[in-house]
């Protein structure tokens, strides 16, 4: 496979897609790649249970209908069937199962995207991966008990088993929620978190601030400081409280991982079956082989990237609240396409 195009998108979630429609209707060359086989794969492995935390109405893709779910909340698999049909429906140009091994630059020549089935020349990048690219590991290779992350999870039928869930986020909260009915269940916290009410005034908390226009503010303002800072999620009876009464067992956090047991920062030791890591996900762009593109600390400069032609869509607080979100999709796609020359 050796392939040409002038923007070349890298992952095919909802921000890649979005975009992807956008190029088409412009009539601007574009290709989007993904490494999973099928489109919305990234979604359906996902751990058992998940489901969105946003109002149906606000995961409306630009163009398309509002999806629709049969509970409160789209489950990962009835938006990842909604991707599927977004991209059959707008007959995007995709290439699945193909995944990213490296990039370079060629000077004024632009990209040599390197993947497992041939080369591809590209003009420009957009690096729609999303906000949860790659989990964070808090793994003892040595150690005696199971080791899970979140890529792991798609199937929980667990049973009578002691599970530690490193990692009190919303994932964290979920998952713990879903073992304690078959399980003894302990969950490590980390900081502090804030969860606000599910409804507000009758509302979903969310559509009550997109209403309010607060997801849409500019990071740069005081509010949207002060949100970012709480990083508050729904409360779907996640809180402390709720997961206590279900019989989680809440632990402080998580110091080493030994061979035989799990340390506290209070000293406490344990010994699970299972140890399941929801610490989070970060960011790996390590496959973008330009050194000028990485600072002292080895971390990716966007600033830098962008001089070149490689541009991030979609990661969270990236412009304001919803950057990472689908109802931000719109707004997303329109700030790249200012930045991409589509000459």
């Amino acid at each position: 496979m050796n392939l040409q195009t002038n923007v070349l998108i890298i992952g095919a979630g909802h921000m890649g897609l979005a975009l992807g429609s956008r190029l088409k209707v412009l009539n601007i060359d574009y290709l989007i790649l993904d490494k999973h086989k099928y489109v919305g794969d990234q979604w359906r492995k996902r751990y058992q249970g998940l489901t969105l935390f946003t109002p149906n109405k606000l995961n409306r893709l630009p163009d398309f209908y509002i999806p629709h779910s049969q509970g409160d909340y789209l489950t990962k698999d009835e938006f990842a069937d909604y991707l599927s049909e977004f991209a059959l429906h707008h007959q995007l140009a995709i290439k699945t199962n193909c995944h990213v091994l490296r990039v370079t630059h060629d000077g004024i020549n632009g990209f040599s995207v390197f993947t497992e089935h041939g080369v591809i020349k590209a003009k420009q990048i957009v690096l729609a991966t999303g906000a949860f690219n790659t989990p964070v590991k808090l793994f003892n290779e040595g150690a005696q008990f199971i080791q899970l992350d979140l890529e792991q999870l798609q199937r929980m039928d667990f049973k009578n088993q002691q599970i530690l869930v490193v990692g009190d986020g919303a994932s964290g909260r979920q998952i713990a929620k879903k073992l304690s009915d078959k399980n003894k269940v302990y969950l490590a916290k980390g900081k502090k978190r804030n969860l606000f009410p599910e409804h507000i005034l009758g509302l979903k908390t969310f559509s009550f601030l997109e209403w309010l226009g607060l997801l849409r503010l500019p990071k740069s303002f005081k509010i949207a400081q002060f949100l970012k800072s709480r990083d508050p999620f729904p409360d779907t009876n996640i809180n402390n409280e709720a997961l206590i009464a279900l019989g989680v067992d809440l632990k402080s956090r998580v110091v080493s991982v030994g061979y035989n047991c799990v340390t506290f920062d209070n000293g406490e030791k344990l010994t699970p079956h299972m140890m399941i890591n929801a610490v989070g996900y970060k960011d790996d762009f390590s496959f973008i082989d330009i050194p000028q593109l990485y600072n002292g600390n080895s971390e990716f400069d966007i600033s830098a990237a962008e001089t070149l032609g490689i541009f991030k869509i979609g990661q969270p607080w990236q412009h304001n609240r919803a950057s990472g979100l689908i109802c931000g999709a719109e707004f997303e796609v329109e700030n790249v396409l200012k930045k991409l020359n589509c000459a």
